[in-house]
């Protein structure tokens, strides 16, 4: 370089970085508002759930690239209702099916929200067995990968209602580009790259503990099989991004509503309604100045 070139004018670009409970964030604004601002105090309670201050440990990584809009993928879990109609896993084995307790809490400008599911009993529930995803003798030769071990951090945060059943299953949706996932004791984080207007990376970062015992790491080991790129559930997901691509950019005049549940948005006490899905684009619309 010439001899008049300053090195320190011609730096990385500085990112604005928060640290909270062992993760790190990070935005390219540098007049962002500061993290716990940007939760809100709701979903802050469910991420100080399950990032409790406990020393993390990362178990291993998946990493797909998925042929979809980027929404398409948050959408995706702020849909409540759909693993019990798509996911035989979900459904047949009792982990996130209609019938469940459920709760779907969101911050004040609806970006962000929390599903919460208790895991009910698998069976004949009459609700359940009409849909085409129960099978009702389906049986694994491996049980360990639904042997759900209770763990004392379960219990929702402070302003959940303190009678509520104990959380068996919580997604948690950052907009614009982080999940957070507790499905019994798998857990995990899932990151968005968008790869221009038609797909996207997907990262999944699955971890433990580091008080965690050699079983209960093994257990998590086992119970990641149900997620990733080849899950028994997540495949089903990837699937059906891709088909919904297809289907879009083939009537790219076409527009989809989303009414289940009503027209409103606001925290609900039941997952049969797409109140996230509307939330969450009550905000982009904002964001993007859209009509």
């Amino acid at each position: 370089m010439p001899g008049d070139f300053n090195t320190a004018e011609h730096g990385l670009t500085k990112l604005r970085v928060a640290r909270r409970g062992g993760v790190v964030f990070a935005a390219f604004d540098p007049d962002v508002e500061p993290f716990e601002d940007f939760l809100g105090p709701e979903i802050l309670g469910w991420f100080d759930r399950l990032f409790n201050g406990r020393q993390l440990v990362i178990l291993g990584y998946n990493r797909q690239r998925i042929p979809g809009n980027w929404k398409l993928m948050q959408e995706n879990i702020k849909d409540p209702y759909h693993p019990g109609l798509l996911h035989t896993w979900f459904v047949t084995f009792g982990l996130w099916r209609a019938d469940n307790k459920s709760r779907l809490r969101m911050d004040a400008k609806h970006r962000h929200a929390a599903m919460i599911s208790t895991r009910g009993a698998a069976g004949q529930a009459a609700q359940v067995t009409q849909v085409a995803s129960f099978k009702a003798g389906m049986q694994l030769h491996d049980p360990s990968f639904i042997d759900i071990v209770p763990e004392a951090w379960w219990s929702g945060p402070a302003s959940t209602d303190p009678a509520a059943p104990v959380p068996t299953a919580v997604m948690t949706t950052l907009f614009p580009s982080v999940i957070l996932q507790q499905q019994v004791n798998s857990v995990s984080t899932r990151h968005i790259q968008p790869d221009g207007r038609g797909s996207f990376d997907f990262v999944w970062t699955h971890f433990g503990f580091a008080d965690d015992t050699p079983e209960m790491t093994q257990r998590r080991l086992t119970q990641a099989n149900l997620f990733g790129p080849a899950g028994f559930v997540s495949a089903d997901d990837g699937e059906v991004i891709e088909f919904s691509q297809q289907a879009f950019e083939s009537k790219p005049a076409h527009r989809a509503v989303a009414e289940l549940g009503g027209r409103d948005v606001g925290d609900t006490e039941h997952m049969v309604t797409e109140t996230l899905i509307r939330g969450m684009d009550r905000y982009w619309r904002d964001v993007m100045e859209a009509p």
